[in-house]
C-alpha cells in the first residue's frame, strides 16, 4: 500500500512538472523574425517549407515570417534590430552597407541577375543594341533606372538613343501591352510572372534579353542580418541560414509540395503566378557555384563587381565585410529530371 501511494505521488509530481514547463527543445526555442523584401510570392517557398517541415524547429528556432515594404525598408528594419534577418536585394544591401548600416549578406537566394529587356517578339529586339531607336516605359524612381546607364555602357548601348517614357509603376504593364512603348525592363522573380501569364492568355509571344548573358554580374535577393547579432550569436545565424537553405533544397526536390505549403500559409496567392515565381527562384539558385559550394554561396568576382558598381554609381567609399560565406554548407542538391526539363523551357 505504501509503495502504491508513493508511486501515485511520483506520477502526480511528474505531471505537475510537465504541465508547468515546456519540453526542453521548446524551452530552448529562440524567437526569430525574418522580414521579406516585398509581398510574399512563390520565390519565398524555402522559408515556408523550412517552417512547415520543422527545419527551423530542429535548429531551436521559432521563426515568424513577415512581408516587406521594399528592400530599402527591410535593410533598415534589420539594421536597427527590429527583425533578426531580412530578404534584401543584394545591390540594396551593398548600398545600405555603403551608408554604414550594420548589415552583412549571409547568403544569396536569387543567384542570377534578375533584370532583362522584355519585348514582344514582333518588335525585333534580339540583342541589347536593338533598343536604340526604341521607347521603353519605367517609373522614374525605379531602382533599375539607377543601374540602366551602367548596363547600357557594358552592353554597348548608346543610351541617348533609347527613349525613356516615365510611367507610374502600377501602369507599366498596361502601357506595355497597349503598344505605347517597344519594351520594358523585366525583373524576375517579381515583375515578369503576371506579364507572362497575360501574354499566354492573349496569345502574344514575349522575348527576353537577360542582362546576365551580357556580363551583368549582379545578384538578386539574399539574406542579411545585423552585425551585432552576427558577432553576438553566430550560432543563431548559422542555424537560420542552414535551415532556410534546407527549405530551398527541399523545394527543389519537391517543387509541387513546396508550392502547396506556400499556398497553405498564403491562400491569397494565385497558384499559376506563384508556381512561376518558384520556378524562377529555383532556376536562379541552381548556379554552378551553388552546386559546387552549396546553396546560397556568393562568388567573389560577382560580389566584387557589384560592390564596385554600386559604390561608383552611388558615390560612396568601397565598403568592407559586405558579405560572408561562412554559414554556407556544401550539400549536394539534385534537380529532378521533370523539373530540369521545365526549367529549360522557361521564357
Amino acid at each position: 500500500m505504501k509503495k502504491t501511494l508513493c508511486a501515485i505521488l511520483a506520477t502526480i509530481c511528474t505531471l505537475a512538472l510537465t504541465a508547468g514547463f515546456p519540453p526542453h527543445s521548446e524551452a530552448q526555442s529562440k524567437k526569430v523574425v525574418v522580414q521579406l523584401a516585398w509581398v510574399i510570392g512563390g520565390l519565398h517557398a524555402g522559408f515556408f517549407v523550412a517552417k512547415e517541415k520543422g527545419f527551423y524547429a530542429s535548429k531551436g528556432l521559432d521563426v515568424a515570417i513577415n512581408r516587406g515594404f521594399g528592400s530599402g525598408d527591410t535593410a533598415k528594419v534589420v539594421a536597427t534590430g527590429t527583425a533578426h534577418f531580412g530578404e534584401v536585394n543584394v545591390p540594396t544591401a551593398i548600398i545600405s552597407r555603403g551608408k554604414e548600416l550594420p548589415l552583412t549578406v549571409v547568403g544569396v537566394i536569387i543567384g542570377k541577375a534578375p533584370e532583362s529587356i522584355l519585348s514582344f517578339a514582333d518588335k525585333g529586339i534580339r540583342k541589347p543594341k536593338d533598343v536604340e531607336g526604341k521607347t521603353f516605359a519605367e517609373a522614374s524612381g525605379a531602382a533599375i533606372m539607377v543601374t540602366w546607364p551602367a548596363f547600357a555602357k557594358l552592353a554597348g548601348i548608346d543610351i541617348s538613343k533609347a527613349t525613356h517614357i516615365p510611367v507610374e509603376a502600377a501602369a507599366k504593364p498596361a502601357v506595355f501591352f497597349s503598344g505605347q512603348v517597344d519594351w520594358v525592363p523585366g525583373f524576375r522573380p517579381g515583375f515578369d510572372e503576371p506579364l507572362i501569364i497575360r501574354a499566354r492568355k492573349e496569345g502574344k509571344k514575349l522575348h527576353f534579353i537577360r542582362w546576365e548573358d551580357f556580363g551583368w554580374k549582379v545578384y538578386g535577393n539574399g539574406l542579411v542580418t545585423n552585425n551585432d547579432l552576427l558577432k553576438r550569436e553566430p550560432k543563431t545565424v548559422a542555424n537560420f541560414v542552414a535551415a532556410t537553405m534546407e527549405g530551398y533544397a527541399y523545394a527543389i526536390a519537391h517543387p509541387d509540395e513546396a508550392l502547396d505549403i506556400t499556398l497553405k500559409a498564403n491562400p491569397e496567392l494565385d497558384r499559376e503566378s506563384a508556381r512561376l515565381s518558384l520556378l524562377f527562384a529555383i532556376d536562379a539558385m541552381m548556379t554552378k557555384a551553388s552546386q559546387e559550394k552549396g546553396l546560397g554561396y556568393m562568388e567573389e568576382d560577382r560580389m566584387a563587381f557589384q560592390i564596385k558598381l554600386m559604390s561608383d554609381l552611388m558615390k560612396f567609399t568601397l565598403p568592407k565585410d559586405v558579405y560572408t560565406n561562412q554559414f554556407i554548407q556544401k550539400k549536394l542538391v539534385t534537380v529532378p529530371p521533370a523539373l530540369a526539363a521545365e526549367l529549360s523551357k522557361l521564357p
